[in-house]
């Protein structure tokens, strides 16, 4: 059985990710993850950001009222990725896996989280940043397949990307 990881920041940019991800599982079969890697400027800043706006496009998924003020980033976008993938199982008919880790690294938490699951391939989205603005900050997907022991298929994203 075949094992994909999709990437996630839960950006509606990075949707292609996870529809070009679930297709190919639907076509091959196999099992679906989907992890989102949680930074820690993300954890420092969720104290000063309303709930809806945590995450980057919180507001997309449904408000979940039941966790409280005192959840953490981490446990908030575990859930939210477990209801992603509960979503995207439902419309595409195939069986996911959603989580949500705490990452110091980007590129380490999601090679890591191949190792650990066994995975076969990883998905992720190149939102074709500016020059100036990769050389300044990087790029996560260029980091992502240099460093990568496993298969990765790149998917374009953004406002740029043709569907």
């Amino acid at each position: 059985m075949v094992r994909i990881l999709a990437a996630t920041d839960f950006s509606e940019e990075g949707k292609p990710v996870l529809d070009f991800t679930a297709d190919m599982v639907k076509k091959c079969g196999g099992k679906m993850y989907l992890l989102h890697a949680v930074e820690p400027c993300m954890m420092d800043a969720a104290g000063s950001m309303a709930a809806d706006d945590m995450l980057g496009g919180f507001s997309a998924m449904p408000v979940m009222e039941e966790m409280d003020q005192t959840s953490t980033v981490v446990t908030m976008a575990n859930k939210r990725a477990q209801l992603l993938a509960e979503s995207i199982s439902n419309e595409w008919g195939i069986p996911i896996y959603g989580k949500a880790e705490e990452a110091d690294d980007i590129v380490e938490c999601v090679h890591d989280f191949c190792r650990r699951h066994k995975i076969d391939i990883l998905v992720i989205g190149n939102r074709h940043h500016s020059l100036i603005s990769s050389l300044l900050l990087g790029n996560t997907a260029e980091k992502l397949v240099r460093a990568a022991k496993i298969p990765v298929t790149v998917v374009p994203c953004g406002p740029r990307a043709s569907v």
